[in-house]
């Protein structure tokens, strides 16, 4: 009797064909995968492989997530559950040495996020220090950034808010901290580079524009190379960013139909609503969130869009106070904003957040995080293999 052995063939799949095919995966299969080969770790921990999938993690809204940090814990909100009802976010095991996320008095927690990254700020409101750690959520790796050696004495400054970003230019991402030194006028920039691991300072010209403005909004937004300050230029409001790769200040003028001084009627008084305006993003534009109408009891909230030019998008009913536009679902009809409320005690204002889901098509809002503690610090972050 004969047997017929059949034939083994063996194939190769070209690198390009396997490249395309991994960029398509999750974060989460990727670092599992890192132990298939050594070549298979060399691909997936490279930089330009990095790049690639990002790339194409951010065209993909299912790859969107919301971090969320409150006043004992860290939650996670997928894509898929933002725009449900009653979201409840999953907890986050964080332990980040030499890093304590709570447990300091006057200690408050500021968020910047970029191409998947989070920037953690502890900022000590007594001492006006500031620590700062870059995270990426879904390697769970992260970097202390080690203090600039260049700042004068804190107490002798006032420093904006920080801002965290990409540089094209340099394949690089920065952490940007304007600062000032009394009584001079002159503004000062500290910007630290995660590629070299270094700060530096660079002057601002005196007739830069940022000079000439008084940054209002103590959150930035990053958008498309750039990072933006909300601020009043002489009395008017005025959008300041930062290019990252020309380290240059430029102003982006506000949409010329929006009203930002409503005399009341009764007193004859100017009410300036430039304090109640935010800036955050619709997909891959910025957006400008402001509160503007023909008096102080009629109000309203109208969403801009920045593309070649300012475009309104919706107008929506005031509420009491203004909302922060952070993502958009698919269809375009919802986008996740964080509402804002300042509670004093005395003189002393301490701020408090929600996160919102706003219906553009039934002008319905709904809060989506059942939290009870109202308090709390969000950021949106896209899955990447940056910072492993």
């Amino acid at each position: 009797m004969r047997i017929c052995k059949a034939r083994r063939q063996s194939f190769t799949i070209p690198n390009d064909l396997v490249e395309d095919i991994l960029s398509r995966l999750p974060v989460k299969s990727l670092m599992r995968f890192k132990c298939v080969s050594k070549a298979w770790h060399t691909l997936i921990s490279s930089r330009r492989f990095a790049k690639s999938h990002f790339q194409r993690a951010s065209q993909n809204p299912s790859c969107m997530n919301v971090i969320v940090f409150t006043d004992n814990c860290v939650l996670s909100l997928g894509y898929e559950a933002l725009f449900q009802t009653c979201v409840h976010g999953q907890p986050v095991d964080v332990d980040f040495q030499g890093f304590p996320l709570w447990g300091e008095e006057y200690v408050e927690t500021n968020l910047a996020s970029c191409n998947g990254l989070v920037c953690i700020e502890l900022y000590n409101r007594r001492k006006r220090t500031s620590e700062y750690l870059v995270w990426n959520p879904s390697t769970k790796s992260y970097k202390n950034i080690p203090r600039p050696t260049s700042t004068p004495d804190s107490m002798s400054c006032w420093f904006y808010r920080f801002g965290f970003g990409y540089d094209y230019s340099t394949d690089d991402h920065k952490i940007v901290r304007p600062f000032q030194i009394f009584p001079f006028d002159i503004k000062r920039i500290e910007i630290f580079s995660l590629k070299t691991f270094t700060w530096k300072t660079i002057l601002v010209d005196v007739d830069n524009i940022y000079n000439c403005s008084l940054p209002l909004i103590p959150k930035t937004t990053y958008c498309n190379g750039a990072i933006y300050w909300s601020a009043r230029k002489y009395g008017k409001p005025s959008i300041v960013y930062f290019d990252l790769a020309e380290e240059i200040f430029h102003e982006l003028p506000w949409p010329e139909s929006v009203l930002y001084c409503i005399r009341d009627k009764s007193s004859g008084k100017c009410f300036y609503t430039t304090g109640l305006w935010e800036l955050g993003t619709f997909g891959e534009h910025l957006c400008l969130s402001v509160c503007t109408g023909e008096s102080r009891k009629n109000l309203c909230i109208q969403l801009w869009v920045m593309k070649e030019s300012w475009t309104r998008l919706a107008t929506i009913p005031y509420l009491g106070t203004c909302l922060r536009p952070m993502c958009v679902s698919k269809n375009g009809e919802k986008v996740l904003m964080r509402e804002t409320q300042v509670k004093y005690v005395g003189i002393t204002g301490e701020w408090y957040y929600k996160l919102v889901e706003w219906n553009l098509t039934d002008h319905t809002c709904t809060s989506i995080l059942c939290d009870p503690n109202p308090r709390m610090e969000a950021a949106t972050y896209v899955e990447s293999l940056y910072l492993q």
